[in-house]
């Protein structure tokens, strides 16, 4: 129990990793910076944010979010873990290697069986899947076209000029709509998800050590009320790692492992489906005997990019003996989170949709990214039926409203 009169949450760690995505530290906090202004005004509270300094590497940046509303105040320092770095060496790479690694991954993930299990656990994240593949059948498709219409007209050389011509239709049509429709970034998405299931990734491994280390080292330099390891899509696979990496080292020091874990649209079970993932559930399993540490996960039915209504840890073929459920799962509408006519403008676009786990909502409802992370509300408290503001405090709201307008 807290001390009357005080908020839950006064002081707040959050230590989030994202989806795999070139956005590095500086992109990631001017986004969160106009997201808290449309926070701000949703929920007619003040809030202003400060960045307080980057890793020598860029691979983490930190600013810290003051909140104050009817319900108190709460200072939240937000620490991004950033792997752009990682993904843009990815996509660096020449064509012909991308397109063998990702075939690689297609056909692992066919003949291991994990593509009929997405199929059976969420047919709609097993289509995203197929995606890239589909895509890069149809660019051979329109270059079969373009080689078939310049056959027809006989040209001299024989097959010469209907080759050139379908060659060359399918990288110029294909290499156009592959960038403007993140096929070829979503190739080396699982790409990447293959080798690290595999630990094939030294790097990606060399980052979540690392990660680990700053995040112990932060919780021992200051006294949080809460603190928060947050994974968002790929980042939700990859905060279960961190975890119990940073769980195994504060308790080999000693120390109490009283953090929590938030997922939200998150794809860890591309990873934990996988017969080959068995360091990814040995790590989730260990996660659960940690007593202290509790899960909460988020879905949503609107976003295919995530595991709606699935159990990430049972499917996972893991049981545990906790009496709460390891993770709680609750499901948000994005409906009931965004005015009328943003909705509408989002609801087709699914990469828009995805980050709407992470971004601020127009209308209030008892999921909101940044309430969770900069307000006074624990973690626990953000559940259906839960609204963070009470009838009675209209003075506040209005007083914060004029403020907010005049500004």
């Amino acid at each position: 129990m807290h001390e009357p009169g005080r908020p839950a949450v006064a002081r707040r760690a959050v230590f989030l990793i994202g989806g795999y995505e070139r956005n590095d530290c500086e992109g990631f906090l001017r986004r969160i910076g106009r997201e808290i202004d449309c926070f701000s005004r949703c929920w007619a509270v003040t809030t202003s944010m400060k960045v307080l300094g980057h890793a020598e590497c860029h691979s983490s940046a930190t600013a810290q979010v003051l909140y104050e509303g009817p319900d108190g105040s709460c200072r939240s320092d937000i620490t991004f873990l950033s792997y752009d770095d990682i993904v843009r060496r990815d996509g660096a790479r020449p064509f012909h290697l991308r397109l063998l690694a990702y075939l690689a991954a297609f056909f692992d993930y066919v003949a291991s069986g994990t593509m009929i299990r997405f199929f059976q656990t969420n047919w709609r994240f097993a289509l995203y899947f197929l995606y890239p593949f589909a895509a890069l059948l149809a660019f051979l498709w329109i270059g079969s076209l373009g080689f078939r219409l310049v056959s027809l007209v006989d040209p001299p050389g024989g097959l010469i000029l209907p080759l050139v011509a379908g060659i060359g239709l399918t990288v110029v049509v294909g290499g156009y709509l592959g960038r403007r429709y993140f096929v070829f970034h979503l190739m080396d998405l699982w790409s990447f998800s293959r080798e690290h299931l595999h630990c094939r990734r030294a790097d990606m491994d060399a980052r979540l050590s690392a990660w680990g280390d700053l995040i112990k080292d932060r919780i021992a330099d200051a006294n949080f009320d809460e603190v928060l390891l947050v994974g968002h899509s790929t980042g939700g696979a990859m905060i279960l790692d961190l975890a119990e990496l940073v769980g195994e080292r504060l308790e080999t020091e000693g120390r109490a492992v009283n953090f929590k874990v938030l997922t939200v649209g998150s794809t860890s079970l591309k990873v934990a489906l996988h017969p080959a993932a068995n360091r990814a559930r040995a790590r989730m399993a260990a996660l659960a005997t940690r007593m202290q540490i509790r899960w909460i996960e988020f879905q949503a039915l609107t976003d295919i990019i995530n595991f709606y209504k699935c159990d990430p840890y049972a499917l996972a073929g893991l049981t545990h003996d906790r009496r709460e459920a390891f993770p709680q799962q609750y499901q948000v509408r994005f409906r009931e989170m965004l005015e009328p006519g943003i909705y509408r403008r989002i609801k087709r676009n699914f990469f828009r949709v995805h980050y709407q786990f992470i971004s601020a909502n127009s209308r209030q409802y008892f999921y909101d990214f940044f309430m969770i992370c900069c307000g006074t509300r624990s973690l626990e408290e953000a559940r259906p039926g839960s609204m963070p503001l009470i009838d009675g405090e209209q003075r506040w709201a209005e007083h914060n409203r004029t403020k907010v307008h005049h500004d």
